[in-house]
């Protein structure tokens, strides 16, 4: 057993069980792959991918187990080149999986401070919607996340929340909306423009809808908090969105409506592989975006120490737009 015959099954799983696509990834021919794969499974003695006709289909129940073990021990390994190249903290590259918004309104003054403080480290922002930053930490192609944590969270992934998101509606200049009391059943009157794809909406949202017995009409779906508001100053509809999001000097043709009252506020999560090596530069990231959560506390959560996260949620704090003092 050697660790290139485990870089070929965590390569294989990540091109969605593409040979050829694995097999220029890691500069090898498909026969050798095979080869090594067949080695592994006799060693072992288990089946570790599932086949129809020869071709790979998917891992079996052993083949799960191999792959959670082989991403270990690869990245494992992976830190000790780091370390000893002296990558681990000069030179090196950074990559953030996030969301657009969180790029664009929870984390620039933080990658400005970290940027001036290691003027050698290139930071990369991995973005796309939530469900994708995870695949991306799932996947080795991104070091941490910030985003907001989806329904069904993998198993090689530890979250973290750092930040409340309060929420609030936003609606056009002299919209009805903005007159009187805010309610359920007063949004539901009006065309949403939703700030993600439809079922992640319904899962962030639509649980306060359904308990009022109330179905809001979405008429516009996007993944950008900016062009939601786009399409709110266009006259389409409405939108529920984080509180960030609003800049009352940009935003001059849209008005903000606190709506923490009737929905229950998003949160802002660490997104971190379950066993990571956290290096220098990753910890200053965190130290500076989210100075309250120790960061011996997060390198224990990642090497599997349990925390109360109900106990956790209650002390972190609302976050504040990127262009607060």
């Amino acid at each position: 057993m050697n660790i290139q015959q485990l870089k070929t099954v965590c390569e294989i799983v990540q091109r969605r069980f593409n040979m050829s696509a694995a097999a220029a990834a890691l500069h090898r021919s498909q026969p050798a792959l095979s080869r090594q794969i067949a080695e592994l499974e006799s060693e072992l003695g288990v089946r570790i991918f599932s086949r129809t006709r020869n071709k790979i289909v998917g891992l079996t129940a052993e083949g799960e187990q191999v792959l959670a073990i082989g991403q270990r021990i690869t990245r494992e390994a992976e830190a000790l080149r780091h370390i000893g190249s002296g990558k681990g903290d000069a030179g090196s590259e950074l990559r953030i999986a996030t969301t657009h918004t969180h790029a664009r309104y929870t984390l620039p003054r933080v990658i400005k401070h970290v940027s001036e403080a290691s003027p050698e480290l290139l930071l990369s922002l991995r973005q796309g919607n939530p469900a994708q930053c995870f695949q991306l930490i799932s996947g080795g192609d991104a070091d941490l996340g910030v985003t907001v944590e989806i329904e069904r969270i993998p198993r090689d992934i530890v979250t973290i929340p750092i930040f409340k998101l309060p929420r609030a509606v936003l609606a056009p200049q002299g919209h009805p909306i903005g007159r009187g009391k805010l309610t359920l059943e007063r949004i539901a009157r009006y065309p949403i423009v939703a700030y993600s794809q439809p079922p992640e909406w319904k899962w962030l949202f639509g649980g306060a809808f359904a308990e009022a017995g109330l179905k809001p009409r979405v008429v516009l779906s996007a993944l950008d908090a900016d062009v939601s508001k786009t399409y709110v100053s266009m006259g389409m509809g409405i939108a529920v969105l984080a509180s960030i999001t609003y800049d009352p000097v940009q935003d001059t043709n849209l008005i903000a409506i606190d709506a923490d009252h009737l929905f229950r506020p998003g949160v802002l999560t660490l997104v971190l592989r379950k066993g990571a090596h956290l290096t220098r530069h990753m910890h200053g990231l965190l130290e500076t975006l989210c100075p309250h959560v120790d960061s011996q506390f997060i390198q224990a959560c990642v090497d599997g120490a349990p925390f109360d996260r109900n106990a956790l949620l209650r002390k972190i704090p609302l976050t504040r737009r990127f262009t607060d003092p």
